[in-house]
């Protein structure tokens, strides 16, 4: 689905949880977009889509403006595969879940990068040349690789003015198992039953994904959420827990 015409951006203000991005879109866009203040790139000539740099800081500029850069949050395809096997008396089913495509929004990586909590920040003090070329005026026609070293421990904004964009995972596949479940049937007459079983039945067991955070199934809010809703927007979100439950059915 593609944006309404004739408005610059439209976007469900609920899903505005965390710093400048939000489920948006604008014409010619999925529906199932972000937008936000994102990085200024090169529009034309050489260095076209590469970042654009501060001369007098080395690092890459952010939007002011709240711009679509082609996220889309809507996957490619979703798909469910169920089966049941049998063998005498037990019984086993199964239910995988698949997902291909769709980009997903880690703002708890953000939130954590951007104070200094992460990881990915221990390598403060290594020297560093962000890929780009300065905005001097000719970045369009001219430009000038960015050669500014910049060394994070001593400036500070390289953390905290990070854009959100930096943390939009793109392409977010997994493989779910959803369900499984091993019954064994019990002797007809069990407590004066038609049909008994003992059943033991385990949700989420295991995610295969190339999401780096902890779960790319999340949605910022809840059903209540119309529009496009905060599928795909991950701020401080806990990953699907296992479950495990175990009983008896009787039929009579």
């Amino acid at each position: 689905m593609t944006g309404l015409p004739g408005i610059p951006e439209s976007y469900v203000s609920d899903t505005w949880l965390y710093g400048n991005v939000r489920a948006g879109f604008v014409p010619g866009h999925s529906t199932m977009g972000l937008t936000g203040n994102f990085y200024l790139r090169a529009t034309q000539g050489p260095a076209k889509g590469q970042l654009l740099i501060d001369p007098t800081t080395g690092l890459p500029i952010v939007s002011t403006d709240f711009t679509d850069a082609g996220y889309d949050r809507q996957p490619d395809f979703t798909l469910g595969i169920t089966n049941t096997f049998r063998s005498k008396r037990f019984t086993f089913t199964f239910l995988v879940d698949l997902r291909k495509g769709g980009d997903v929004f880690d703002a708890t990586d953000h939130y954590l990068t951007t104070h200094g909590l992460s990881m990915s920040t221990l390598d403060r003090n290594q020297p560093r040349v962000i890929q780009g070329v300065l905005q001097d005026g000719n970045q369009n026609t001219h430009p000038t690789r960015n050669t500014i070293v910049v060394i994070p421990s001593q400036e500070p904004a390289y953390y905290t003015n990070m854009s959100v964009e930096q943390f939009i995972e793109k392409n977010i596949n997994w493989l779910r198992l959803r369900d499984v479940e091993v019954s064994y049937d019990l002797r007809e007459g069990f407590l004066g039953a038609r049909s008994a079983s003992v059943f033991i039945k385990a949700s989420d067991l295991l995610l295969i994904t190339n999401y780096t955070g902890l779960d790319p199934i999340v949605n910022g809010n809840d059903a209540a959420v119309g529009g496009s809703g905060g599928v795909g927007i991950d701020f401080g979100n806990f990953p699907m827990p296992a479950a495990f439950n175990f009983g008896i059915r009787l039929g009579f």
